[in-house]
């Protein structure tokens, strides 16, 4: 039993060292082997099976997501749990099918981890951070194959590297010969697609404001004129610098900019004065009808700000952080409204927006949206779900805000941050990133970080915008996770189903 606990606990640290940032992306390469050698050691019943999934997620995210902590603790345990209830969903699926289709079971496993990897990018409780193909995040040359199939197809390439190993290890040698197959085939298209790609560099004078405000510091109104000063400087260094956008963090103003006029004039104030856009985050609130448990609606919010111009319609998040911004299934039980764990409660942005900017087009994301492929795709063309056969309209950039000062010097920043290259070369698309005290950055279409700031370094990040206007095969088969979730479900359902006929004894009549 304890030799069984010890091949998961080795699975989960592996996977968790997978995705620090200690140049240790290459554990990926191994995570799984001991998952593989864990469901060949027999059945499980299911207290075993429920004890060593919590097992595998309380250790992986201990070691890598640690950082949620500081943000909030209890929504931290419940991530623990929920992907416990999540792993022990998968490893009695990958059981079923081991057990009873031994012939498609290394299939089922692969298809299985699939499938968890894809579904967490839905319900109230979407939290999409797990996917295997993350422990790449060093190695650009391998994330190219990502605009052919996104992050989904790197975690199917580790995957398959994961079997190969394991199967080499058991003295099967035809697998080198898979093994090293793949490894070419994927390094190659990487260094070609690196090598051919065709970027075009377009004048934007665009710049990214990391003006670093101390978390316990940015609500407090005793230090908002200090606040804002250091927003008045860099904006006018900004505009020293020729910029024509100036990109601040996510909720930089710590009021309901957009309901308060005197703050809003602020904002506005600095447009006029130095010539230049600004587009920034803040808080919205807006009336909510009487049988509404809630007091208002309230937003995670940000507009476009332009000299002598009108602020642009804003945008709301969409995907809000369990727990942390929102308390899941508060529509089901309505008494959850009653609770509260230092979480917000916003309303759910419904809108995609896009904002003309110094003669580009960009469309913003806030915070841990960026680690939503889907919704990132959507943004990326303005004409999504249109079937006129007309070619799909891609926007010039994406920008990402957010405030990553909760994490304090953690690796969270920089995994949260990372997530930016997978975005960037999903869609051959540059992103650029302001976040309040880093770290921020700009990322071109073939993921390269071409500039980066220092966490909590107080300063301004000007890079070149290039243009990609290649649309990737993977905008076409952006559907593709969901036939591998369709055959995951039929293969389980198969082994549910599924009788081997009893072997008649000798001499019994066949």
């Amino acid at each position: 039993m304890m030799k069984k606990t010890l091949l998961v606990l080795l699975s989960a640290v592996l996977l968790g060292l997978s995705r620090l940032p200690l140049y240790s992306g290459w554990l990926g390469f191994f995570t799984l082997v001991p998952l593989f050698y864990y469901f060949d050691m027999g059945r499980h019943n299911w207290k075993e099976l429920f004890r060593d999934a919590f097992v595998y997620s309380a250790v992986s995210f201990i070691l890598w997501m640690h950082w949620i902590v500081g943000v909030t603790a209890s929504g931290f345990v419940g991530i623990i749990l929920f992907y416990a209830v999540a792993y022990f969903l998968a490893f009695l699926a990958v059981q079923l099918v081991w057990q009873k289709l031994p012939k498609l079971k290394y299939i089922g496993f692969i298809l299985i981890f699939l499938t968890l990897e894809y579904i967490q990018n839905f319900t109230e409780f979407r939290f999409a951070w797990i996917n295997l193909g993350y422990a790449l995040t060093d190695y650009t040359v391998l994330l190219q194959a990502a605009d052919l199939g996104g992050v989904v197809l790197l975690s199917l390439f580790l995957l398959l590297i994961n079997f190969f190993i394991y199967k080499l290890l058991h003295k099967k040698l035809a697998y080198l010969l898979y093994l090293v197959v793949l490894m070419l085939l994927w390094t190659g298209y990487g260094i070609w697609r690196m090598q051919t790609l065709s970027l075009s560099e377009k004048e934007a004078p665009i710049t990214v404001m990391q003006p670093s405000i101390p978390q316990e510091e940015k609500w407090e109104q005793e230090h908002f004129d200090q606040l804002y000063a250091k927003y008045v400087d860099l904006t006018a260094k900004a505009a020293q610098d020729s910029a024509q956008l100036v990109i601040w963090p996510e909720a930089a103003m710590p009021a309901y900019v957009l309901r308060q006029s005197e703050f809003r004039m602020l904002i506005q104030n600095l447009c006029d004065e130095y010539k230049i856009d600004i587009f920034t985050g803040f808080p919205d609130v807006l009336p909510a009808p009487l049988d509404y448990p809630g007091s208002a609606y309230y937003y995670n919010a940000a507009t476009l700000f332009q000299p002598h111009k009108a602020y642009a319609p804003p945008y709301y998040k969409i995907i809000l952080v369990p727990v942390a911004e929102r308390t899941p299934l508060l529509h089901v039980f309505p008494f959850l409204w009653k609770l509260q764990f230092g979480q917000a409660n916003w309303e759910y942005g419904t809108e995609y927006r896009y904002f003309e900017s110094a003669g580009t087009v960009f469309s913003p994301q806030i915070c841990f949206e960026i680690a939503f492929a889907e919704l990132t795709r959507n943004m990326a063309y303005r004409n999504l779900g249109e079937h006129s056969g007309r070619k799909p309209a891609k926007i010039d950039y994406l920008v990402n805000i957010t405030n990553d000062a909760w994490f304090g010097r953690s690796a969270g920043p920089w995994i949260h941050g990372m997530m930016t290259k997978f975005r960037a070369i999903e869609n051959r698309i540059q992103i650029y990133r302001s976040a309040n005290t880093g770290i921020s950055m700009a990322v071109d279409p073939l993921g390269r970080v071409i500039k980066k700031t220092n966490l909590f370094e107080v300063t301004n990040l000007q890079a070149p915008l290039y243009i990609c206007d290649a649309v990737p095969l993977y905008y076409h088969l952006y559907w593709w996770p969901r036939l591998i979730c369709l055959l995951a479900a039929a293969l389980i359902i198969l082994a549910i189903f599924y009788r081997k006929p009893p072997i008649p004894a000798k001499g019994e009549n066949q």
